[in-house]
């Protein structure tokens, strides 16, 4: 997204009509893809069903499968990433374990990735129109995994910041690569057919699931002769 789209400050009317303009580009694009395919439709005929012009959604978006895509591709929620970036900060006050990372590093990823949730506006319906648009341009998906490992990648690197390893620390690496499981896991659980759940109480159960299964093998291991 480019930052233009990104400029204005959380909350407040511009914010609310910002989001709802990107919303609405979003779920036009996606159903327009499945209707029609990719090539079945062109940003001006697009534009025109918003209600917006070409310069606008521009604006928002560099090309129609990133407008399809949508919300996947956005940035961290600029106060949860104070948040979680203090976190590991010396004059926290948080305690660290054995390995020097902060015994509160998952509780704040857990949050970090609630907030995300709730900034891209996690609904069903939405997403059920990403796959069916997925359903007729394969290829999405593609953008759409790329978008998933790139956010993993940063995953990374803001843990190794927060927690001050090294760039391409494995520690980081594996940590985000871990999490990130989880909140797919998740994300597959929160928007299945029948599901009534919120995201945050399955990613939290999904949480409490590694946390005991880790917890057993390492005691099984030490356990062992």
């Amino acid at each position: 997204m480019t930052d233009s789209a990104n400029s204005c400050p959380s909350g407040g009317l511009r914010a609310r009509k910002r989001e709802a303009t990107r919303s609405a580009i979003t779920a036009a694009a996606r159903v327009s893809t499945a209707r029609s395919g990719l090539n079945g439709f062109t940003v001006e005929q697009l534009c025109e069903e918003v209600g917006i012009s070409r310069r606008t959604f521009f604006n928002y978006f560099p090309s129609k499968e990133d407008a399809i895509v949508g919300h996947l591709l956005d940035e961290f929620p600029p106060e949860d990433m104070a948040a979680f970036l203090a976190g590991g900060a010396p004059d926290s006050g948080a305690e660290r374990g054995p390995q020097g990372l902060t015994t509160t590093l998952l509780q704040d990823l857990f949050e970090l990735t609630c907030a995300m949730a709730e900034e891209m506006n996690f609904i069903r319906e939405h997403i059920q129109d990403l796959i069916a648009a997925m359903k007729v341009e394969p290829q999405l998906m593609l953008k759409v995994l790329g978008s998933a490992e790139t956010r993993e990648h940063e995953f990374a690197a803001i843990i190794a910041e927060r927690e001050n390893l090294p760039p391409e620390d494995p520690i980081a690496i594996m940590a985000a690569a871990i999490f990130g499981a989880l909140s797919r896991r998740s994300s597959q659980s929160f928007f299945s057919e029948h599901n009534t759940r919120s995201y945050r109480e399955i990613l939290g159960e999904n949480v409490s699931f590694a946390q005991q299964f880790f917890a057993f093998s390492l005691l099984t291991h030490e356990g062992t002769p």
